[in-house]
């Protein structure tokens, strides 16, 4: 009964140090690939005020819009 016990316990411990090696070096490929990408300007929603990158909004009429729907919101508002 020891016997199966000790492989058990050898062979947890072989995966273990495995699983730990692969992660180890999985992480650090993931570091050195990364992009870094530069800081985007923020714009506030002409409707509701919500703050969000400028490649993430709406421009029409010099007036930055979170989502379309707020944009067509605001168009129904004005008219």
């Amino acid at each position: 009964m020891t016997k199966y016990l000790l492989l058990i316990g050898l062979v947890w411990a072989v995966w273990w140090f495995w699983r730990k090696s692969r992660m180890s070096s999985r992480g650090s490929a993931a570091r050195h690939t990364a992009v870094q990408r530069d800081p985007e300007r923020m714009v506030q929603c002409a409707r509701c005020g919500v703050n969000q990158p400028v490649s993430e909004s709406i421009l029409v009429e010099g007036r930055y819009y979170c989502s379309a729907a707020h944009l067509d919101d605001s168009a129904s508002d004005d008219a």
